[in-house]
């Protein structure tokens, strides 16, 4: 089991209290006052709510897998190296990519289209290059006859964006 690490001073001076709450013992110091978080979400447990095994913060089972580790590891896969699960930007429905074809997708919920890999509503696809006798895959945006790699964005970018 990993250590859990403070989401505010990023430490593992952390002891778990109950379930997913959890205090960090740095940041209480420094503040004077018990800091508890949700190990799962990665936010402050809220003040006036009792120390109970399950986070009653808005979002946070969606929070929790956004944040996870667990990345898509499929060699062929066009999304792979992207985290497992991504959030639609328009309902925010938890999304995977099944591996096959182009990193873009629609969100079966409300239609949204993506990149799985950078989130942008359209990225071009893959391009095949020839590179010393094996054929690899790179992804470019073409934007006003520039490239633009496109780049895997981390879940934690995201999250600003999204309001969670």
């Amino acid at each position: 089991m990993n250590v859990p690490k403070c989401p505010s001073c990023h430490q593992s001076n952390v002891g778990v209290l109950d379930g997913q709450c959890a205090v960090c013992r740095s940041c209480s110091d420094v503040k004077r006052s018990v800091f508890r978080f949700c190990m799962a979400c990665q936010r402050e447990w809220p003040r006036s709510a009792p120390i109970t095994s399950s986070c009653t913060l808005p979002n946070c089972a969606l929070r929790a897998a956004l944040l996870s580790d667990t990345k898509i590891t499929d060699p062929h896969s066009s999304a792979r190296g992207c985290p497992y699960f991504r959030a639609c930007p328009g309902c925010k429905t938890l999304l995977t990519h099944n591996g096959k074809g182009c990193p873009n997708i629609i969100c079966p919920q409300c239609n949204t289209h993506l990149c799985f890999r950078c989130l942008r509503e359209f990225c071009p696809g893959i391009q095949n290059i020839e590179t010393l006798g094996f054929l690899t895959h790179r992804l470019y945006l073409f934007q006003d006859n520039d490239i633009i790699p496109c780049r895997i964005v981390d879940n934690k970018q995201s999250l600003t964006v999204l309001g969670l």
